[in-house]
């Protein structure tokens, strides 16, 4: 048996029994809009956000099947999204809504800290409705860079934190630059350094490759995230890599699949599959050992998908548990 937290917008945290496909409740703790999970290493302590009530960073301590609220602080920004821990001991969020970056430091018992460092960015985009201005969506490591992928002005750019004081300087900008309107949203690094990114606004998957002596990554391709358009529009938004590195799987809001390409040799994608969420807005999925789990925002859903073991292809298990509106999905 494992643990898998699930964050919502209307239940709180859950936390899952998980036995193979199957989820078992355990415990459910009530926190406003904990729409993004991040465990620390050791597994001793939970960090989430409150996305849309006051925009703020909370840590919980890891009690048994359980979870115990430690400590809450403001990010100083508007609709944080997602968070990344970074390894000099810092707690850092993504604020969608203002399109800012902050930092917080975090104590020897996993206790967010005062924020010490808050960066805006700059901009707009060309969709005039949904990038008006910087939208910073996700925040994630690439060696010593910290690389945050703003779905308003389709860069990605990236920073060098100090570890003595958690301040952040530019050092790419951009990292990567998407082509207009794409509307980055999440990305995930192949092994061969090939960057591949789920762009949400005009429902692609861009590839990029990194310069060799500057690491910067400069774009070689895009592709339809999905085979076919949809009434209303498509809007791709988990993206994952298999554990063999040899599939890209995304998550289509609108056509609600999962998407599933394969990575040839030379890091190029095909679209070889795409099957039904099971549900109704996939908004983020996980994986653990062979299985996927698919928080399907609105149908009020956990559907668990099995991960053939020789195509990697990705198929209903039957197993569905419900809550309301979830949005991420956490394997311990």
């Amino acid at each position: 048996m494992s643990i898998v937290y699930v964050g919502s917008y209307g239940s709180g945290i859950s936390t899952f029994a998980r036995d193979g496909a199957r989820l078992t409740l355990l415990d459910r703790v009530d926190t406003p809009n904990p729409s993004w999970l991040t465990l620390s290493p050791d597994g001793r302590t939970l960090y989430t956000v409150d996305e849309l009530d006051s925009p703020s960073v909370a840590a919980f301590e890891v009690t048994g099947s359980g979870l115990k609220l430690l400590s809450r602080a403001p990010t100083g920004g508007e609709a944080p999204c997602h968070l990344l821990l970074h390894p000099a001991g810092y707690l850092l969020a993504a604020n969608y809504g203002s399109g800012s970056v902050s930092v917080h430091v975090l104590g020897d018992d996993g206790v967010v800290g005062p924020r010490v460092d808050l960066v805006r960015h700059t901009g707009s985009g060309a969709d005039p409705d949904r990038q008006a201005g910087p939208h910073a969506h996700e925040v994630r490591l690439a060696g010593d860079l910290v690389v945050v992928v703003d779905l308003g002005l389709d860069r990605l750019i990236g920073y060098r934190l100090d570890p003595a004081t958690g301040a952040l300087t530019v050092a790419a900008d951009p990292f990567a630059r998407t082509h207009p309107g794409a509307g980055p949203r999440h990305a995930v690094a192949h092994p061969n350094g090939r960057w591949y990114v789920a762009d949400e606004l005009d429902s692609t998957i861009s590839v990029f490759d990194p310069d060799v002596s500057t690491g910067v990554l400069h774009q070689v391709a895009a592709l339809p995230a999905s085979s076919s358009t949809v009434d209303g529009g498509n809007y791709p938004a988990g993206i994952a890599l298999s554990r063999d590195a040899t599939r890209v799987y995304v998550s289509n809001r609108g056509r609600d699949t999962i998407a599933t390409f394969d990575v040839d040799a030379q890091g190029d994608l095909t679209l070889i599959d795409e099957v039904s969420c099971g549900g109704s807005w996939p908004r983020h999925f996980a994986i653990v050992e062979d299985v996927m789990l698919v928080a399907n925002q609105k149908s009020d859903s956990v559907v668990s998908f099995a991960l053939d073991p020789a195509t990697g292809l990705p198929r209903p298990t039957g197993d569905v548990v419900t809550l309301s509106t979830p949005t991420c999905v956490l394997p311990a």
